[in-house]
């Protein structure tokens, strides 16, 4: 049976210079996320962080990727960033994500698939999209996709980790994900990208579409 085809969207990830975000705008993704982790490598301050995603293309949305983070800070990172949208990646309860949700933010959250009943909590967890991501956030390494493509006919989901601009074809065949969230199969080094792999998974991507 020929693959459905459907337009995904593409999350890039840990931006740490407006020129890679101008580029992956122009490249044709729909958001744009920045780390406000400090223990990540990819980190960026709130300060810096308002200078990242000042007058950016109307198009690309702008997510935060918090961790255990207080709504105070949470609400600054949003001020200071005009954020639209809030990604959680700790061990934020779902009752957490409501009060986040009950102040007007769009929240998305990380899910480290392990095992069925990981499936299960996240398809009832409160936010408007579940990012299925390996077991340490930003590693590299490959999500299940078995779990993902589980969760994402019950929920919807980006899938990250370690997506390429070579792996992405086969993995939006097999877990038909909303879109995918990547970072460092974009980059060169951690926060920095490299605009030939995200031409290159732009392309791989639209024949996958056509």
């Amino acid at each position: 049976m020929k693959y459905v085809i459907r337009r995904y969207e593409i999350k890039i990830c840990g931006f740490t210079r407006r020129e890679d975000v101008l580029a992956a705008a122009g490249a044709g993704a729909d958001y744009a996320g920045f780390v406000l982790v400090p223990s990540s490598r990819r980190y960026v301050a709130p300060e810096r962080l308002a200078e990242l995603t000042k007058n950016l293309p109307a198009h690309l949305r702008k997510v935060g990727v918090f961790a255990d983070a207080s709504l105070e800070n949470i609400l600054a990172s949003v001020n200071a960033g005009t954020l639209d949208i809030v990604q959680l990646h700790g061990n934020e309860s779902p009752e957490y994500a409501e009060r986040l949700r009950s102040e007007g933010l769009r929240v998305w959250k990380a899910a480290h698939l392990r095992r069925k009943t990981d499936v299960d909590f996240y398809a009832d967890y409160p936010a408007e999209r579940i990012v299925a991501d390996a077991a340490e956030g930003g590693s590299g390494k490959r999500s299940s996709w078995e779990l993902a493509a589980m969760l994402a006919r019950r929920k919807c989901v980006m899938l990250a980790g370690g997506i390429t601009p070579e792996n992405a074809p086969e993995a939006l065949e097999k877990v038909n994900p909303a879109g995918l969230d990547l970072a460092g199969g974009v980059e060169d080094a951690p926060g920095i990208k490299s605009k030939e792999k995200i031409t290159m998974l732009f392309n791989h991507i639209r024949e996958t579409e056509q």
